[in-house]
């Protein structure tokens, strides 16, 4: 759908009140920044700029600390007196700004947002799934067992008792496998097992007593998808190929760190189509039990064939540089379209995937995460390096100066329009030139660079 018409109803939708986003990374709202009712911006990380006239807060502000995100929960105690204090201020930051009347929207539902909008109910209007409604589709083996029924070719998970696993060196006889738990995000949850001595040293444990057993598919490419389950359809966003375990930008042998849109068109069309049919499936299963907004799905391409691997019931990693894509093509992109579902708009019509790469232009994204100790760091040396080696990439969810960073903390978002991987576990090109050069030098740096000004996207 073009995009101009469908922000005009989404802001006709929210009439008087004011949009209030509460999110991972305040960057990650700039696609709604053009909903005239955008009035506030509160993120975990990374403080919005965007518009001066929006109010935003972070934790990160609060706290003087970048956390995991793949490790952080909103809704865990924190474990000092300072990240309570800190997540105080910020819940009667959020209590007075829901005083005037609003509509709420996350990128991933929170107990922490919920209790705040059920006080402010009389006011303030949540737009998105209960936490408890939402957390059952993280719950992987229930989700891919109740997909495999559905027929779509998948991964071929089995699930093995803590009592019984020593059945997994009867699948460790062909060939590497993978571990992992229940609940997983980022890459953290996953293990790969290649040596029968150390199964007792890496079987997670798990209150469930289960752990879910795969065969390690080395060859396969993994692609993500991004959709939007709407009252009455499913629409469909650009694919990317997922950078896992890059080198240097991460220490998870399968950490998140990117999206490589331009490498998804290389698969073809007939995989695309073949994955098209396979999101839409996904997202009339989700709204059957309920789901509303962004999802997104992981396959792994093997042999030509997409194989489904586990659904993102949320907005993703991947969202901010899908909906760049779409708003240079004058189209609706995944942030507007999850507001719009979860205001309970009209689907609009979805272009095939095909189509979809056919006319867009090369894009993505390197997620580098801090590779050291907890303290504090400057990332103006990797910014100087990757400005040096790409002048016109595009930098955002930058580190503070002077910020601690926690181990695997976001040092800095980076956006290309190149294409950086073929198969989607290596990165080429000036940017891995940058990232090993950041990562030499960092033994030897003595002084602080300054944090230069971001240049656009070009």
């Amino acid at each position: 759908m073009e995009r101009d018409a469908l922000v005009a109803r989404v802001s006709e939708a929210l009439g008087d009140r004011q949009l209030v986003w509460f999110g991972t990374r305040g960057d990650d709202v700039a696609a709604a920044a053009d909903v005239p009712q955008l009035g506030a911006v509160f993120s975990i990380i990374s403080t919005y700029k965007g518009r001066s006239s929006v109010q935003a807060e972070s934790l990160e502000d609060l706290t003087g600390t970048r956390p995991d995100l793949d490790t952080f929960e909103i809704d865990d105690e924190p474990a000092t007196a300072e990240g309570r204090a800190a997540l105080s201020d910020l819940r009667r930051s959020l209590l007075r700004t829901l005083a005037r009347p609003s509509a709420v929207f996350t990128y991933r539902p929170s107990m922490f947002l919920s209790s705040l909008c059920f006080t402010r109910r009389d006011r303030a209007r949540y737009l998105g799934l209960f936490k408890g409604h939402q957390v059952a589709f993280e719950h992987k083996p229930w989700v891919e067992t109740a997909i495999a029924d559905l027929g779509l070719p998948h991964v071929p998970w089995s699930y093995v008792a803590d009592d019984d696993q020593l059945e997994t060196l009867r699948l460790l006889e062909d060939g590497p496998v993978i571990l992992r738990r229940s609940r997983t995000t980022g890459g953290v949850g996953l293990t790969l097992l290649d040596d029968r001595s150390r199964l007792r040293e890496l079987w997670p444990k798990e209150p469930e007593a289960y752990v879910s057993v795969a065969p390690y598919l080395g060859d396969g490419i993994p692609v993500n998808v991004g959709a939007v389950v709407w009252r009455d359809g499913v629409t469909v966003h650009p694919a990317s190929v997922q950078l896992v375990g890059i080198d240097g930008c991460t220490a998870r042998p399968f950490g998140f760190c990117g999206n490589d849109f331009d490498a998804a068109g290389a698969l073809g069309p007939d995989v695309l189509d073949e994955i098209d049919v396979a999101v839409v499936v996904v997202g009339r299963w989700l709204q059957g039990l309920g789901f509303r907004g962004a999802f997104g799905v992981d396959f792994l391409v093997t042999d030509g064939v997409p194989l489904f691997t586990e659904v993102n019931p949320r907005l993703q990693g991947s969202t901010h540089a899908s909906c760049r894509l779409s708003i240079e093509q004058g189209e609706s992109c995944l942030l507007i379209e999850h507001l719009a579902a979860n205001l309970n708009l009209a689907a609009p019509a979805s272009r095939p995937l095909r189509v979809a790469h056919e006319v867009s232009t090369p894009l993505s994204h390197l997620i580098v995460h801090w590779p050291g100790e907890p303290g504090p760091m400057d990332s103006g040396a990797l910014v100087a390096r990757v400005r040096e080696a790409s002048p016109t990439a595009c930098i955002d969810v930058v580190l503070p100066a002077g910020a601690i960073a926690e181990p695997g903390a976001t040092v800095a978002r980076i956006s290309v329009r190149e294409s950086l991987t073929t198969d989607g576990f290596s990165i080429t090109g000036p940017l891995r030139d940058a990232v090993d050069e950041w990562l030499a030098g960092l033994a030897d740096s003595a002084e602080p660079e300054p944090v230069p000004p971001d240049l656009p996207l070009s």
